[in-house]
């Protein structure tokens, strides 16, 4: 498996939502941005990202990059 494939199947199982910091792009470690939240689930949110770094593949190829938080 190389690099590519591996970050998105990252981005596609979910990588840690931070109330504070957000979302990174698991490619290129910037912040994503949301574009859809889901309502809450028991003590899980998801929410669903883009990366905007031009120069990121999952920018590119618009990978959507799911995150996930969970209430402590």
């Amino acid at each position: 498996m190389n690099k590519i494939s591996a970050t998105i199947g990252t981005a596609t199982a979910g990588v840690d939502f931070s109330p504070r910091t957000g979302a990174v792009c698991p490619w290129c470690e910037k912040k994503a941005r949301i574009y859809r939240t889901l309502t809450w689930e028991d003590k899980t949110r998801i929410r669903y990202h883009r990366c905007e770094n031009d120069r990121c593949p999952l920018a590119t190829m618009r990978v959507s990059i799911k995150s996930i938080e969970v209430d402590r």
